[in-house]
């Protein structure tokens, strides 16, 4: 199959009017979520940085960085976004991806859709076509790709990410197989740096990639036309051994944002913990224990899972976002779970760290293995009074099979937008968002994310 050509007819021949209500609706809820934790994570540290560098070497004021005052080049505005997006690992997952597909395609799209002086329509179309691609391309090559210690949000979110900003940016068959096979060769992610700064500008880079493949393709750059394809492009060096291209004859067909889903968390930690802390919360409302009261704790996991929760002792916030054992016992010693839990601070908090030591993950084998159910769980724990309490294996709020109401998602919007924006602006934005296909110009949505003073 010429895979490259076969994405590139997709994207440029796709209409608005054949995308279903139901996909439509998805995405703006995808996206109201993506753009609350953007807000958030554009305070956080990783973010700063890049937000730094960006005002220092960046081009032309064209595009927005959100949730700051600054406009900067596109490209620059995609990788400061996009790590925003991702800093506090608060943002949606998809379990056919292994990754978190909003982030990379809708920091793209935002700072393409600037450049392009798009409507709303035009970018929830975009962010539903680099949606469709990447989860599509997820199917050909994971879990064997993820398994390797590839980093999905980063390798499928570039290619996801060009495909919207081709889209956005208007190009023709001919330049988005040029744009695709660009990303496919700055497609890029490492599990390993999982807790540090460096996974959320995987998020960055991928957004980043998507964007400026396409800028470079629509003034003529070059590109193998079987880049993706081909005996040394990107399914062959990434597959892992695994490609079943004949997934991408089903582009559109259905949406995989009707599909596979979305997951939208109810935790700023890596969706592995979301389990393992919604278990550790119903038991200690249930039981009402005293961290003292229990003597062991144990979470019973996939296998694939303790190769994502890498840190059993994280030095810091970042890392406790990785960690199973800090996750168990904050929940429980604590009664909630929010986006103070994973500071680095709490990460040395005496009585959690305490907890952690008669804490540990095993592999359990009863753990479904489909994808969408590998990252459940079973929390045990066994009490000083010789009672031994457990919760089994069940989806947590969030999951496609069990999603948040939009109440319950307007919620964490609100909470995340009010880090940095005014009440009343918070009210606006939301409102837009979720109209966002209405809106005549992007503009007048970027021009509200950003804090008065």
């Amino acid at each position: 199959m010429r895979a490259t050509s076969v994405i590139a007819e997709f994207i440029v021949k796709s209409r608005w009017e054949d995308c279903p209500v139901a996909a439509v609706d998805a995405a703006r809820r995808a996206i109201l979520d993506c753009v609350g934790v953007m807000l958030a994570g554009s305070a956080e540290p990783a973010a700063r940085i890049v937000q730094q560098i960006a005002e220092s070497e960046g081009g032309a004021p064209l595009a927005t960085i959100v949730g700051t005052r600054r406009r900067t080049g596109a490209v620059w505005a995609a990788l400061a976004n996009g790590t925003a997006a991702h800093a506090l690992d608060f943002d949606d997952t998809n379990f056919a991806m292994l990754g978190h597909p909003s982030a990379p395609v809708l920091s793209a799209a935002l700072a393409a859709g600037e450049l392009a002086l798009a409507d709303g329509r035009a970018l929830v179309h975009a962010f539903l076509l680099g949606f469709e691609v990447e989860t599509t391309l997820a199917e050909v090559i994971n879990p064997a790709h993820y398994e390797k210690g590839f980093h999905a949000t980063g390798t499928l979110g570039a290619i996801g990410a060009a495909a919207a900003a081709s889209r956005l940016l208007g190009l023709d068959g001919a330049q988005t197989r040029t744009a695709l096979a660009i990303a496919a060769t700055q497609a890029s992610g490492l599990k390993e740096n999982f807790g540090t700064m460096t996974k959320p500008f995987h998020a960055g880079h991928a957004a980043r990639s998507g964007v400026l493949s396409a800028l470079l393709a629509r003034e003529g750059f070059t590109a193998s036309e079987q880049a993706i394809e081909g005996p040394q492009g990107y399914l062959a060096v990434l597959s892992a051994g695994k490609r079943e291209e004949s997934a991408l004859e089903r582009l559109g067909a259905p949406w995989k944002i009707l599909t596979t889903g979305v997951a939208v968390k109810p935790y700023p930690s890596c969706a592995c913990t979301h389990s393992i802390i919604d278990s550790a919360l119903e038991l200690q409302r249930t039981l009402r224990v005293a961290p003292d009261d229990i003597a062991r704790v144990t979470i019973g996991v996939h296998p694939t899972v303790p190769r994502i929760l890498i840190h059993s002792n994280p030095k810091s916030g970042l890392e406790a976002k990785f960690s199973g054992e800090f996750s168990a016992a904050a929940a429980l010693c604590e009664g909630k779970v929010g986006m103070q839990t994973f500071q680095d601070d709490k990460a040395q908090d005496p009585a959690i760290r305490e907890l952690m030591k008669r804490t540990r993950m095993v592999v359990d084998p009863e753990i479904p293995s489909e994808l969408e159910r590998h990252m459940w769980t079973r929390v045990t724990l066994q009490l000083r009074d010789g009672r031994e309490v457990a919760l089994g294996p069940r989806p947590v709020p969030g999951h496609p099979s069990h999603p948040l109401t939009i109440d319950q998602l307007r919620e964490k919007f609100r909470d995340c937008a009010r880090l940095v924006l005014a009440e009343d602006r918070v009210d606006s934005v939301r409102q837009m968002v979720e109209t966002l296909d209405g809106c005549p110009d992007l503009r007048s949505l970027t021009a509200i994310l950003s804090p008065t003073t």
